[in-house]
This record gives structure tokens, sequence and C-alpha cells, in this order.
């Protein structure tokens, strides 16, 4: 009797080893796959991620290679028409995987920036251009009424000092949980960060499109800049005539001389100081672009968001490089209002803020 306790308990001891056994290999199997999983998710990113880098070195030498034909032909200017780099690269079957891609002008959009000038080692606000802003995003805006609110608070963001300048503004101790910039922007998604800007105010994702964040002085070229942007600029002065003429002399060929530009109407009949103001602001060349890398592999896809300056004489460096999102399809190239009036003519598909 006592014999068949003993079996019977080595039975239940060797029973509970196997039943640990198979529990364990369970979870080494678990941890395996999963492991595996993981590895195989890495090497798909970062083979996307080199195809993304090739697709953008590709676009980065055929913006240096538009600059030495624009010095062989002695033509330095950039516009949407017969530029090289201005058209989109379709879905592209290379190797494994399948590339897209677009490459945008930034200094055809509103620079942020503009906002301020420097004064030694202070930035002070350009009441000038923060009504300009004023009046684009009136134009963009889902709410108008906020468009002199948050170009208040955009002024005060940027300016050096902690004084709120109108009733409108706001100033760091707004934003105690931020820590506001007293100084140029390095992204124009910075807008987000403001007191005042909620997602209920973006009519869709391209209206980011309209904005950029580019050194204070950077100049707008005539050529590749939205309708938009240009009746904000012209607001103050010769209004939609101006960015119609623009428009028109763009559609025969690209505009070569912002001192002829000024020449003809409606830029003709302002005073002088008011076309020296203009003018100075306007290029018909630039140097500094977007590239948009899509790379689709093994149904997972990455979007390369890549930004650079172009220099005449010098290298063309990155400056800024991102994995962002995929919300919507790629931007068009060269501008993506380049003939639209307002965001709203885009897709509304994308609406996101």
């Amino acid at each position: 009797m006592r014999g068949a306790r003993q079996r019977g308990m080595a039975l239940m001891v060797v029973m509970m080893m196997v039943a640990l056994m198979a529990v364990v290999a369970t979870e080494v199997m678990f941890r395996q796959d999963r492991f595996r999983a993981r590895t195989e998710n890495l090497t798909d990113w970062d083979k996307r991620y080199q195809y993304a880098i090739a697709a953008e070195t590709v676009a980065i030498q055929a913006l240096i290679d538009d600059l030495e034909d624009d010095r062989l032909n002695n033509a330095l200017l950039d516009d949407c028409i017969e530029e090289t780099w201005a058209v989109s690269l379709p879905p592209t079957p290379y190797e494994d995987a399948v590339l897209s891609a677009t490459v945008q002008d930034l200094q055809g959009r509103f620079n942020l920036n503009w906002l301020i000038a420097q004064q030694g080692n202070e930035f002070v606000r350009d009441e000038l251009w923060r009504e300009r802003l004023a009046a684009l995003l009136g134009n963009t805006l889902v709410d108008p009424g906020k468009a002199q609110v948050l170009s208040h608070e955009l002024a005060d963001w940027l300016d050096s000092n902690n004084i709120v300048d109108g009733v409108e503004g706001a100033e760091d101790a707004e934003y105690r949980w931020r820590r506001t910039p007293n100084g140029p922007v390095a992204h124009e998604s910075e807008m987000r960060a403001l007191r005042s800007m909620t997602a209920a105010d973006i009519p869709s994702a391209a209206f980011w499109s309209l904005f950029t964040a580019l050194p204070p002085g950077t100049k707008l070229n005539v050529n590749t800049a939205s309708l938009p942007v240009l009746d904000a600029l012209f607001a103050d002065t010769v209004g939609e005539a101006g960015t119609q003429q623009i428009k028109t002399l763009r559609e025969e060929a690209a505009i070569t001389s912002i001192d002829e530009l000024m020449a003809q109407a409606p830029f003709a009949a302002l005073e002088e100081q008011q076309r020296t103001q203009i003018a100075e602001r306007l290029d018909v060349r630039s140097s500094y672009f977007q590239v948009m890398v899509d790379v689709q592999h093994n149904d997972q896809r990455s979007r390369l968001v890549t930004r650079l300056q172009r220099l005449e004489q010098g290298p063309t460096e990155v400056f800024s490089r991102q994995l962002v999102p995929i919300l919507g399809p790629l931007e068009p190239p060269c501008n993506p209002f380049y003939n639209e009036a307002t965001t709203q003519q885009t897709t509304g598909a994308d609406n996101e803020g």
C-alpha cells in the first residue's frame, strides 16, 4: 500500500514537471516569435528608411543639377513650370519596394519668422508683417475672427521681450508649461503651441503647406509663391490686382527681374518707399527646398520629409530630416497652392489639425 502511494506521488511529480516544462517551452516560443517579429519590423523599417534616403539623394542631386544648368544658361531662377525638379515621381517599383516623391519650394510660402527683425542681439516684432499674417489667416482659418489674435500671439511668441504688445497677445506668463523661443522658430508647426490655436481652427492638413520657418531675411520667390500668400503680401498696398498681375505674367513665362516687375502696373502706381518695401522681400530664385518621399515595403509605409538649403556658392546641406505620420497624399510638387486661392479648394479628406 505504501509503495502504491509512493508511485502515485512520483507520477504526480512527473506530471507537474511535464506541465512546467510545457509552460516554459510555450513562453520561450512566444518570446522567440515576438522577438522575431520585432526584428523583422525593425529590419523592414530600416530598409524603408534606407530607400527613402536613396530617393532623397537623387532629388538633391536633381536640385544641384538644376542650379548648374541655370548657371550655364545665365538664368538663375526657379519656377513651377520649367524646373526639372518641379514634377512628381509616381509610385515606382524599385527592387522589392515602391517609391514616390515630390519636391517643394519653401520660398513660395509665408515665412513665420518675417514677423520679427533682428536689432543687435534682440528680435523685435515687425507690425507690417504681423498684419500680413493676419490677412492670410483671415482668408484660411475656419474662424477668420481669430486671425488677429493668433497673429499677435505669434509675434509675442517670437519677439525677445516679455511684454504683451497689444491686448490680444500672449507672453511667457501664459505658457508656464512651455518655453517660448523669443527668437526665430525652426518649424511652422510651432503655431500649434499658441494659446488660442486649436485643431478646430485648421480647415485641413494642407493648411500647413502655406507656411514655413526660414531665417527672417529670406525672400519670397514670386515665381513659386502661392496665391493666398501673394494676396496677404499685397493686402495693404495693391491688393488682389498685384496677385493677378504676377499670376498672369508667370503663366506666360518665369519672372526674371523684380525691378521690371515693380515697373509694371499696379506696382508702378505705388510710392517709391512702398515699392522698395515690397521689392526687398521678393526674389525670382530659391535656396530652400523640401523633399517628400513615400516608401512602401511589405505592406508597410514610411514618409521621410527633408528640408535643405541649396547655396549658389557652396554645398547643398540638409537642415531638417523627419519621419512623419502619413495623414494624406504627398504634397504636390513645387507649391500646393500655386494656382489655388484657399485651403478650402484642396481635398477635404485630410481634415487633420
